[in-house]
């Protein structure tokens, strides 16, 4: 059973959740980040060691391994949005929303630091004989979000699982994919196990930017007019970041099971955000997707979370429904 987990991203929010919970369930847990553990941090409370280095530089890659000798590596570390520059008063332009018009770091940064961190982790630990890496991936994958044609995201059936076909348009769900895609390529190739995990949007519990917003109970008459009719980032789904972190354990656990390929792809959420069944707010929010929401079951979600239920006992247990 695995012991040693190497947990990359993990000075930031998320990584803190994942770190704290692994260390409790008595794992010995190492952090690498180019950034050290903020003070007062979970990380900081729980006297997680922590590396410094960069994902784009081989050695350092190796350098955290060498140092956690890790069961497993879990690879958070990432850039969470686009970089790239946008044109500006163009016709998706929207002055009260400023991502994407405004250049806060070099507009590589996601698609270099996503993918090659990536392909850093993944040749870091095939070196070192290292088989077990748990990837942090993104329901963007699927091309839903940023949808740079203007387009409809348009799923071929509902709910969505993770054999259905992926899309991507912009950098970020574009690295996503190709995260994914090098999972496989080092799982044939070298026999490692590979786990992707699609994380819904994660909201963090007492966090006021998460406050602001996740709005939970949401009614069909006061759901978003935005793009009303077409589907882009938006499902209505989140997950907990505490949710993340149990997940995160099941796949340590799994990984390598019988009951799992070399490589294997997870949609991961909590809940839906919305009171009504899905058919009923599916057909009202999206009509164009009326009758493909017709099979679907109470208040599941778009991206159906099943397989990570059958396969790895996921049971998510931090619902707005009952909390």
């Amino acid at each position: 059973m695995a012991k040693n987990i190497l947990v990359t991203g993990g000075s930031g929010r998320l990584g803190n959740y994942v770190c704290s919970h692994l260390k409790k369930q008595g794992y010995n847990v190492v952090s690498f980040d180019m950034v050290p553990t903020p003070p007062d941090s979970f990380n900081d409370k729980e006297g997680i060691p922590f590396v410094q280095g960069d994902l784009l530089d081989l050695g350092d890659c190796l350098r955290a391994m060498a140092y956690a000798k890790p069961d497993a590596i879990v690879h958070l570390a990432a850039i969470t949005g686009p970089t790239e520059l946008r044109v500006p008063f163009g016709p998706d332009y929207d002055p009260s929303r400023k991502f994407g018009y405004v250049q806060r770091q070099p507009e590589d940064n996601c698609m270099k630091i996503n993918t090659m961190g990536t392909f850093f982790i993944l040749d870091a630990a095939r070196r070192l004989n290292i088989s077990n890496v748990i990837l942090s991936s993104s329901y963007y994958a699927t091309g839903i979000g940023g949808r740079l044609s203007g387009s409809s995201y348009t799923p071929k059936y509902l709910p969505v699982d993770e054999e259905h076909p992926c899309d991507p348009e912009a950098s970020y769900a574009l690295s996503k994919y190709l995260d994914e895609e090098m999972g496989k390529a080092f799982a044939r190739a070298y026999g490692m196990k590979v786990i992707a995990l699609r994380y819904m949007g994660v909201f963090y519990e007492n966090n006021e930017m998460s406050k602001r917003i996740y709005k939970f109970g949401i009614d069909i008459e006061s759901a978003d007019d935005k793009n009303k009719g077409m589907m882009v980032d938006n499902t209505y789904q989140y997950v907990d970041a505490r949710d993340i972190a149990n997940i995160t354990d099941l796949c340590i656990q799994k990984i390598g099971s019988n009951g799992l390929k070399p490589f294997e792809a997870f949609f991961v959420s909590t809940d839906t955000t919305y009171k009504a069944n899905s058919s009923e707010f599916v057909a009202a929010r999206w009509p164009f997707l009326k009758d493909l929401a017709k099979n679907m079951k109470g208040t599941e979600g778009i991206f159906s979370i099943a397989k990570a239920e059958k396969l790895l006992g996921y049971k998510p247990e931090h619902s707005w429904r009952n909390q």
